[in-house]
């Protein structure tokens, strides 16, 4: 789990482009900013390949969680090497027994949650939200970025100190 991977997803309408550097990123942000689309069109590349209509850039093979509560473990266990991405609509997620299975594994994890994950030893630096470049305009596709929600840095271009308590 060292280095930085880079990932373009792509379709006709909407365009993601972003750097995974560390073992656990976070996407977080308001409905409707792209998370639950990107997840879509890495699902429809995953099941139709090229014949999606997606194109896919990427060192890394890149999957999205798609099973139940109940059978995660098996299915992140048999992935090895891999970008897994997990929407915040299953729970385990935010179970101590996740954050366990997932520190001995070869892969990168890139979750979708609003809500703390307490369990979880990430990088306020890796908690990203997105949102949507002047590259294309509307009716023209769509360019997403992802944006860090804590930056180092403030506006005046200062050194900012991110304190982050979790209860």
């Amino acid at each position: 789990m060292k280095g930085m991977h880079r990932v373009i997803i792509e379709n006709d309408h909407v365009r993601y482009d972003f750097q995974i550097r560390r073992n656990i990123t976070i996407l977080q942000g308001d409905s409707a900013t792209g998370k639950t689309s990107l997840l879509d069109i890495l699902r429809q590349y995953s099941q139709r390949g090229i014949g999606s209509g997606v194109t896919l850039q990427s060192d890394k093979r890149c999957v999205v969680y798609g099973g139940t509560n109940d059978n995660w473990r098996v299915a992140i266990e048999s992935e090895k090497d891999s970008i897994i991405f997990i929407d915040e609509d299953y729970s385990f997620v935010f179970s101590r027994d996740f954050a366990d299975c997932i520190k001995n594994t070869s892969n990168y994890y890139v979750l979708i949650s609003r809500r703390p994950l307490k369990e979880l030893p990430y990088s306020t630096k890796e908690i990203y939200g997105i949102r949507t470049s002047g590259r294309y305009h509307f009716p023209e596709k769509v360019y997403n970025e992802f944006y860090p929600i804590y930056p180092e840095k403030n506006e005046y271009g200062e050194i900012r100190r991110t304190i982050v308590s979790v209860k």
